[in-house]
């Protein structure tokens, strides 16, 4: 009898992984950008920790955007970023034909609906 493991990683742990791991980076790295610009210009010395924690927010920030902008419940499909003129013409090969005929079925069965 043959047994299998499943080793596999659940997403949320990547996710939580590549947050801190990537985030380090950024933030620490803004961080003593901005630390090097501010002592540069001589506003102060030793703004590592203010710089710090103006990092943190930022990337708070933009985690926060980002999260709500892959999780919105609205039409979240690769085409509503496609102008409808464009299905036939530069995304014809890619399937634009075929969802420019269900997006007009769509509109016929609701203006029959009407």
């Amino acid at each position: 009898m043959a047994r299998t493991v499943d080793l596999s990683v659940p997403r949320w742990v990547r996710v939580v992984a590549v947050f801190f791991l990537l985030g380090g980076v950024v933030v620490t790295g803004a961080a003593a950008l901005l630390d090097l610009l501010v002592e540069g210009l001589g506003l102060a010395e030793n703004a590592y920790v203010p710089s710090l924690a103006l990092a943190i927010v930022a990337y708070l920030v933009v985690c926060a955007v980002w999260f709500a902008r892959t999780t919105e419940t609205g039409e979240s499909s690769v085409w509503s970023a496609i102008p409808d003129s464009q299905y036939t013409g530069r995304h014809a090969e890619s399937g634009g034909i075929a969802r420019k005929e269900q997006e007009d079925a769509i509109r016929e069965l609701q203006d029959g609906e009407e």
